[in-house]
């Protein structure tokens, strides 16, 4: 089974996405607006996927007194400064495209521990996201 297949049980869902030029606390009300995920797309006006901001990083940057001891000494200027989308996302993005497969795109997600992985077109746009409940609902083995 492909993953263009599994996409027409989920093409009217919504995704958490904010621009590179977000405000944090517009970071924060999209996160608010979408508890089902645990990822927030970057993209720019093309939809065009610029990276990602988690749950986990986000936390980290607004609690920084909660966390201090796990951050490191180089990223407090950065959690110090960061005011924009831009600067908290990750740009190390896990994506598949359409025509992979089902077995292929768990594989990845296995190898990178991700319960969720970014569904993009040929030109690098945002199609949707696939998550391990997505799987567990419509993939049978």
């Amino acid at each position: 089974m492909k993953i263009k297949e599994l996409m027409q049980h989920i093409k009217d869902r919504e995704l958490p996405c904010v621009s590179e030029t977000s405000d944090l606390s517009d970071v924060v009300k999209v996160v608010t607006c979408f508890p089902h995920t645990r990822l927030v797309y970057v993209i720019d006006d093309q939809k065009k996927l610029l990276g990602v901001i988690t749950i986990d990083s986000l936390m980290h940057h607004l609690y920084p007194y909660y966390y201090e001891a796990k951050i490191h000494p180089r990223g407090i200027l950065r959690n110090i400064t960061a005011e924009k989308a831009v600067h908290v996302m990750s740009s190390e993005n896990i994506t598949a495209s359409p025509d992979e497969t089902i077995d292929v795109v768990l594989k990845r997600m296995a190898s990178r521990g991700t319960n969720e992985i970014s569904i993009l077109d040929s030109n690098g746009c945002l199609l949707t996201e696939i998550t391990a409940v997505d799987l567990l609902k419509y993939y049978q083995l």
